[in-house]
């Protein structure tokens, strides 16, 4: 089997084109480690160098696990770029030293060091350009995305992990997704051409390797099109994926209030599964990675989305979703926690056709009705404000209630006390107590200077 007829054949141009993987003049890292995936995406890429202009390199990853066996596909793969004059870039990374302090498994931690390594190569040969102009090729295949689909149902997922492996992700792009493993071996076989064995491979402790050996194989005894179903559903599961998500990203548009809130009522009303997406897309912007949203917070953020009064999710990396009484929004824990901001003040005679501040954060009291030293403090308990001109009474934390002042909030809001008996809510209001009247004489007045004030 030549290339151009497996090219052809397996439909991989058209695939290509289809996902719009390269352009004319393109620029790509392959990821070759030397098995017959990348080896025979190598050739594929070879093959469609002319056609499209390609400037291919290559970026070899030693994970240094396998001793001596690793050190000899490095070797294998120094040769096969030598002979054909592809650059080659070969990196090192112990993976055993990292795994020991990481904690992570072998596998995730090796993908990890993988995938930093292309993108590093990849900016590398970008020089000063902003734009991401350089692919990265990985020769995923059709089995790969079987089995991610499978370990994903096995782990537990949701439409996300339904749809296995994206033909493309932001520079990254996958041409011999939908290639049966199998075939790809023959057009390897076909041509007599070389290629490394990894032992691990073959070790059904890990998880993969037990979907690859023990399950794929009874399913393709169930249906000899097993392989080829599961490629059809992941392409249109895809599809509904994408609406989706365009669906969710409406809802955003829609819910956005100032800041990053989001208004409760949009998610109240829209239909769960587009609710889900748009909050999955909301709190991964706050994530290193997406996945570090997981069902288990959308369920309990939607679950709580009816219920009256603020309630809180706690997050990954210190974070807290707030669902207050209008809105969501998402708060970091390690934010300073003390009030900002700084009083000044001042006492005078009240004179006639004096004018009163308008100012949100300048107010003016009636000394004589101050009965101790004037405190600025944040709540405490048996604090009240005096809320009519009949003298009656509501403590603190009722107002706070009644005006939906968030919880994470209430530590940090700016009380003007004469001791107990709370003269001036910062950025709210003041006591009625303390008003000027007909009777006043002598004036303090306060002025709050904080950040964003008016």
């Amino acid at each position: 089997m030549t290339i151009g007829s497996f090219l052809d054949k397996k439909k991989i141009r058209e695939y290509i084109q289809k996902n719009n993987m390269l352009n004319k003049g393109d620029r790509v890292v392959l990821g070759l480690s030397g098995g017959p995936d990348s080896v025979c995406l190598f050739f594929v890429l070879l093959a469609l160098k002319e056609e499209h202009g390609l400037d291919i390199h290559a970026l070899h990853v030693n994970h240094c696990i396998r001793e001596g066996d690793a050190d000899e596909d490095q070797a294998y793969v120094e040769s096969l770029c030598r002979d054909f004059e592809v650059p080659l870039k070969v990196v090192r990374v112990d993976i055993p030293a990292m795994v020991a302090e990481s904690g992570r498994s072998t596998e995730e931690e090796a993908r990890m060091a993988r995938y930093e390594a292309f993108e590093a190569y990849a900016k590398e040969l970008e020089g000063d350009s902003d734009e991401e102009t350089v692919k990265i090729a990985i020769a995923h295949n059709a089995d790969d995305n079987a089995e991610t689909v499978l370990f994903h149902m096995a782990r537990g997922t949701g439409l996300d992990g339904m749809c296995g492996i994206a033909p493309t992700r932001g520079r990254i792009i996958r041409p011999l997704l939908e290639i049966p493993k199998a075939e790809i071996l023959e057009f390897i076989q076909d041509n007599e051409i070389a290629y490394c064995v990894d032992e691990t491979n073959s070790e059904v402790c890990y998880d993969r390797n037990r979907i690859r050996h023990n399950i794929l194989p009874e399913l393709s005894e169930i249906n000899p099109k097993a392989l080829e179903h599961i490629t059809d559903m992941t392409n249109r599961l895809m599809e509904v994926a994408d609406y989706i998500s365009l669906e969710a990203k409406g809802l955003l548009a829609i819910a956005k209030d100032e800041g990053d809130k989001l208004r409760k009522r949009a998610f109240i009303t829209a239909p769960r599964v587009i609710a889900s997406q748009a909050l999955k897309e909301y709190l991964s912007g706050f994530m290193p990675n997406q996945k570090d949203v997981s069902a288990v917070h959308i369920e309990s953020i939607l679950g709580l989305l009816q219920e009256e009064g603020e309630r809180q999710v706690q997050l990954p990396y210190k974070k807290t979703l707030i669902i207050s009484y209008e809105h969501l929004y998402v708060i970091d824990e390690e934010e300073d926690d003390e009030p900002k901001g700084t009083i000044s003040y001042r006492e005078f005679d009240l004179e006639p056709g004096m004018k009163y501040p308008t100012s949100t954060y300048t107010k003016w009291f009636d000394c004589d009705k101050i009965s101790d030293n004037v405190v600025i403090r944040t709540r405490a308990e048996g604090d009240y404000l005096t809320i009519d001109s009949a003298g009656n009474h509501k403590s603190i934390q009722d107002y706070f209630v009644d005006e939906k002042i968030p919880k994470h909030m209430r530590d940090k809001i700016i009380l003007v006390c004469d001791g107990s008996h709370v003269m001036w809510v910062v950025g709210y209001r003041i006591s009625e107590y303390y008003k000027i009247s007909n009777n006043t004489t002598r004036v303090l007045e306060v002025v709050y200077g904080g950040i964003g004030n008016e």
